[in-house]
């Protein structure tokens, strides 16, 4: 167990990585708390928690997401809290609560707030990443491969025109 232990960080490095991750999570439009703990929360470098109100809503960067961030064939930093951003979208965007509400095709909510996060990103790479991401949970739902490709194309270019 002690193998999955971060490596011990000052003080001072635990508050540059809350204020990077506070200054990307602002960037990205996201609406509530945002903190950083020094563990490994097994969620991939963070996660995202629903509020009773929008302001009320928090988002939770790991340990993780660090070491994810240095490895640049990796998700970067941007890229994971990009991807809880599409959640809280999700959760408070009024058209995309529809959409999540009626949904009856192929997808599940990772890959709906993975394209959002696609959408909300600068770097082509993160892009990128997060529609491969998006893909994954599509093959995840039973779609074959080559409908996967087409149907996070496809959404993406509809959750595009909400936004």
């Amino acid at each position: 167990m002690a193998k999955n232990r971060p490596r011990p960080i000052s003080s001072l490095e635990r508050r540059r990585r809350l204020a990077r991750i506070r200054k990307i999570a602002a960037r990205l439009g996201f609406a509530g708390s945002v903190e950083y703990r020094h563990v490994h929360g097994g969620t991939g470098g963070a996660q995202y928690g629903l509020g009773v109100e929008q302001s009320d809503d928090v988002v939770v960067g790991f340990a993780e997401a660090f070491d994810r961030d240095r490895n640049p064939e990796d998700y970067s930093l941007e890229a994971i809290l990009a991807h809880e951003r599409g959640h809280q979208l999700l959760a408070w965007h009024p058209r995309m609560r529809q959409i999540l509400a009626r949904w009856n095709g192929h997808a599940s909510e990772e890959l709906l707030a993975s394209v959002l996060g696609s959408l909300i990103v600068e770097r082509e790479k993160d892009q990128r990443d997060l529609l491969i991401k998006a893909v994954g949970e599509a093959l995840l739902c039973g779609v074959e491969p080559v409908d996967a490709v087409w149907l996070v194309t496809e959404i993406r270019g509809k959750l595009e025109t909400l936004l």
